[in-house]
């Protein structure tokens, strides 16, 4: 279904249904936005810069964002804001209606089917399992505290936890927030915890051979400069 147009912040972070998004805001263009959004008790739709850029011209994002609820707001200096977002739902871009002062489009609203149910409650089970390996690894750690995590009953929101939560590149989080549905987000978290997982133990298994060895940063910091 489609509505009216929805602003858009493009980000080099990508925002997921359910996930917290805090922001800085200080270009005027966003200023102007989120002044706007926060007047009309609107949401605005977060986007990932296929660059990689938050501020500029010629911003280029992606297709599919997410809605991002505004729920704390405070003011800073020379009017800008810091401002705590929740993602709330998925949308697709079909066409942008204006670029000046900030991007705005009309989208379509997503739906969140879940897909095959038995395979959903099959995959929900074992990329628990698997997201308490990844962890482990992540944290380098055997605590069995880590033991008691447990995701959420709905799959869709527990796919969406894991997308959250997982310290990977954005195209790979974008790839995951595209997913037709919960059972295929599921099994492509599946993989990539796996994968991970992995990766991290080889990197933990490499300090504890040479303690001097600085563990490189595996992701982005998902906090925008905007």
């Amino acid at each position: 279904m489609t509505r009216s147009a929805l602003a858009l912040f493009p980000l080099s972070t990508v925002l997921v249904p359910g996930a917290t998004l805090r922001l800085h805001i200080f270009e005027e263009r966003y200023k102007t936005m989120i002044g706007e959004c926060i007047a009309g008790r609107a949401c605005f739709g977060v986007v990932l810069e296929r660059a990689g850029r938050e501020t500029g011209e010629d911003l280029d994002p992606v297709d599919v964002g997410t809605t991002a609820e505004i729920r704390e707001v405070s003011k800073l200096t020379g009017g800008r804001l810091f401002i705590v977002t929740r993602g709330a739902q998925r949308f697709r871009v079909k066409k942008l209606r204006q670029r000046e002062p900030y991007l705005a489009a009309d989208v379509a609203y997503l739906d969140e089917p879940l897909g095959t149910a038995s395979q959903a409650c099959d995959l929900h089970a074992r990329v628990e399992a698997q997201f308490r390996d990844y962890l482990r690894a992540l944290l380098g750690t055997s605590d069995p505290l880590l033991d008691s995590i447990a995701l959420p009953d709905d799959a869709a929101a527990s796919s969406y936890l894991i997308a959250d939560a997982m310290h990977v590149e954005p195209a790979v989080k974008q790839r995951l927030l595209e997913a037709d549905n919960a059972a295929l987000r599921l099994s492509d978290e599946l993989a990539t915890l796996a994968a991970e997982t992995e990766r991290l133990r080889a990197i933990n298994d490499r300090k504890r051979s040479d303690p001097m060895r600085s563990l490189p940063a595996p992701f982005n910091v998902g906090f925008s400069r905007n």
